[in-house]
């Protein structure tokens, strides 16, 4: 495995768990009664996972 395929690994490991804590976020937001800041970190959530997405296809690709 190559440094870039590491890197991009790495990358794509780092988005994954962004997603998944801001969607956490936006679930304790939500039973907290603040649906604003819950639409937020949604919107969040769904960057990270269009981020990882991209790196993973990367890593199928063997970049």
């Amino acid at each position: 495995m190559s440094d870039t395929q590491k890197n991009i690994g790495e990358a794509f490991a780092g988005e994954s768990q962004a997603r998944n804590r801001y969607t956490f976020f936006a679930e304790l937001a939500e039973k907290q009664g603040k649906p604003k800041t819950a639409a937020l970190f949604r919107a969040t959530a769904q960057a990270e996972e269009s981020h990882a997405r991209r790196l993973f296809n990367l890593l199928l690709k063997g970049k």
